[in-house]
């Protein structure tokens, strides 16, 4: 249901390379949804490195008419104006010290010397803090000593992101195959993605398990693929969606997630998630109803998880009405826009 008055946020965000420009198209659809008036405004990739270009690139006057501005956490701070509230969303924090192991000495250095700065001058600057998991709250409050944030998870589409009929897999949505079962591995094929862990995986399973996988925004591959793993290229929405109705399992190995927007939507999908009991990942998949939380990197824990499910087609179809449920109830843009909705509403009245 719409809120009684119409809101007008502008939402800022450079192009990306992940997860994060699927988030912000999100909030601006579930939020025009809600009966709300959202702009998104792209920037070139380069205001990533260098938000505090971002005002000259949005132009003269470029807040007027709008009632806040929203922008992640890496360029928020950029966007502050006396006469206009800001919102900022922190979707993970670089300093993390989970995933400093999964970052080169220069993507450290640069995370230390430059984001972790930009990351507080946002959470400290705005007028409302937002972020994506109870997980990505507590950095917050330990890496900043700021208590003061409202956990909105990240939401989809869960009227695009639906499962097959009675949930039985479809064969449009990925290449041709006799595997008896498909898994499917969505993301950035990085350590802090888990993709370096896949191939051991894959010798620990049968060999009729056949493991498709996704191309990376980023050129960066952690290791060269299995023979039993196949590309798939970069698909876009509809065709996600088609890739998840079309696997039998989703893989995520992933070491450290803000979130875990793959994981939601191959539940929404209705597909059980085997991945990483680590960072926000238990927050969206709960272990042993709608998947399967895995040790840390162990391959054998993964491996033997998969089988479970691989050999019980009864298992996989009750955990993926599990996880669709769960999803639909808890991670749907209906409630991404409530949430939101709500701490515009306080931005707005402390103003």
């Amino acid at each position: 249901m719409a809120d009684e008055r119409l809101l007008r946020p502008l939402y800022v965000a450079p192009i990306g390379k992940g997860g994060v420009d699927i988030g912000i198209n999100n909030i601006t659809r579930s939020i025009r949804r809600a009966g709300h008036e959202p702009t998104l405004r792209r920037l070139p990739y380069l205001h990533n490195f260098l938000p505090m270009l971002a005002p000259l690139g949005l132009g003269a006057g470029w807040w007027r008419g709008y009632d806040l501005v929203q922008g992640r956490s890496r360029v928020a701070w950029a966007l502050k104006r006396r006469d206009l509230p800001l919102v900022t969303t922190v979707h993970h924090l670089t300093t993390d010290p989970l995933l400093q192991p999964y970052s080169s000495p220069q993507q450290r250095l640069f995370y230390r010397l430059v984001e972790y700065v930009y990351d507080g001058l946002s959470v400290r600057r705005a007028d409302g803090v937002v972020c994506v998991s109870k997980y990505t709250q507590q950095q917050v409050a330990l890496t900043y000593g700021m208590v003061d944030t409202t956990v909105v998870y990240d939401g989809i589409d869960t009227d695009v992101f639906v499962p097959s009929a009675d949930l039985q897999r479809t064969d449009n949505g990925l290449p041709a195959s006799n595997a008896r079962i498909r898994l499917l591995f969505v993301g950035n094929r990085t350590r802090r993605k888990g993709f370096d862990l896949l191939p051991a995986i894959m010798d620990r399973l049968p060999p009729d398990y056949v493991l498709f996988y996704t191309s990376s925004f980023q050129t960066v591959q952690a290791t060269d693929a299995h023979p039993r793993m196949i590309p798939i290229g970069t698909p876009d929405r509809d065709g996600l969606v088609a890739a998840y109705q079309s696997c039998d399992i989703l893989l995520f190995p992933a070491r450290v997630e803000g979130f875990g927007i793959v994981a939601a939507e191959a539940g929404a999908c209705g597909r059980p998630v085997v991945t990483t009991n680590a960072s926000a990942l238990p927050e969206v998949v709960d272990d042993g109803e709608s998947g399967y939380l895995c040790r840390l990197d162990d391959v054998d824990d993964f491996a033997a998880k998969l089988k479970l499910l691989g050999e019980d087609a009864e298992l996989r179809r009750a955990m993926g009405l599990r996880g669709r449920a769960k999803i639909t109830a808890n991670f749907g843009y209906e409630q991404l826009a409530a949430g939101l909705v709500a701490v515009y509403q306080r931005v707005l009245a402390r103003q």
